[in-house]
């Protein structure tokens, strides 16, 4: 398929408005204006970023009307993907003056918002302008043209039918700055505090400690260090009562998983864990990923295997495997 660069929409490229319909983020009944019980909920926010995450509640006031105003650059990508980060990071430098807002939304986590954008791959990046697609760039069309060019491109032929940002709205840095800024996680003394909580067998309090700086930390680098640290614990927090019989009847049943037997999710899921208490998280993920296909219950396997994905480098082979196996079981 070719990629649109700026034109009109058509067949190829994303009708927003109709694809949340079809997705099942909107019912047929609801239209733009009334999905929510007052108007502020579906109108641009009075608070303006030059970055947003896009979320099933933000896709409405952050992407759809705002692009009434200005271009919306959303930036469609794996969090564990490097290609999807250095594109974020490059975005973001070129997101200044309000001239154009970058989305970013995260594949994994949104699978049913990324549906409405109709990528033929990821990660893509769509400039949305008036609630609709005008443009798809993928890695392909890196090969011509640099996607940070090509955003300039793009926005330059749209911006001049667009109603423009308000005179009264209210900008705010903090977006970016969040986005980009961040790496001081590593002096945040809650880390050595959450460390303690284990060492004293509090887990959960843990879990609930590192949940709450990561509603604070959002830059990429932050975020992936409380994300490995989160998830080593949440196994040590789900594996507490186990017994050596547990697990040794748990490392049986990952040795029959991987070479190809059958278990149910339950089974998969302690097996996956226990290969993780063994130091085996490559294995882990393998298991996860490989179950896939295989299970019923996917959302499941699909949200521990994300999990732990955390806990291998990005640019792992058994990653990469593991990201083609999601984009095939939910795309």
């Amino acid at each position: 398929m070719e990629h649109s660069h700026g034109h009109d929409h058509d067949s190829c490229t994303p009708d927003i408005d109709r694809d949340l319909v079809v997705t099942g983020i909107r019912s047929p009944e609801e239209t733009p204006h009334d999905t929510a019980t007052s108007g502020e909920e579906t109108s641009p926010s009075h608070v303006v970023r030059p970055v947003v995450e896009v979320t099933p509640l933000s896709l409405e006031p952050e992407v759809i009307a705002r692009s009434s105003q200005v271009p919306v650059v959303v930036l469609i990508g794996s969090t564990v993907d490097p290609g999807t980060t250095a594109l974020r990071r490059d975005l973001e430098n070129r997101a200044t003056g309000l001239r154009w807002i970058l989305g970013v939304l995260d594949a994994n986590r949104f699978p049913q918002v990324v549906r409405a954008f109709r990528p033929t791959m990821l990660p893509s990046v769509v400039v949305v302008a008036g609630g609709t697609g005008v443009g798809t760039w993928t890695t392909v069309d890196g090969a011509k043209v640099d996607c940070g060019d090509w955003v300039e491109q793009v926005v330059t032929t749209v911006a001049g039918r667009l109603g423009g940002l308000p005179d009264d709205a209210v900008t705010d840095g903090d977006g970016a700055g969040a986005a980009t800024a961040g790496d001081s996680v590593v002096a945040d003394p809650r880390l050595q505090e959450a460390a303690e909580l284990v060492g004293q067998g509090d887990a959960e309090a843990a879990l609930a400690l590192y949940d709450r700086m990561l509603a604070e930390y959002t830059a990429p680098d932050a975020a992936s260090t409380l994300h490995r640290a989160r998830a080593a614990v949440a196994v040590l927090a789900r594996t507490r009562d186990m017994d050596r019989s547990a697990v040794l009847s748990a490392v049986a049943d990952a040795r029959r998983r991987l070479q190809g037997g059958q278990g149910d999710t339950d089974t998969v899921l302690r097996a996956a864990d226990v290969l993780v208490l063994l130091d085996k998280p490559a294995e882990a993920v393998d298991l996860l990923s490989g179950s896939l296909a295989g299970t019923a219950d996917r959302d499941s396997i699909r949200l521990r295997l994300l999990d732990m994905l955390h806990l291998l480098e990005p640019d792992d082979p058994v990653v990469m495997r593991a990201r083609q196996r999601i984009a095939t079981a939910v795309f």
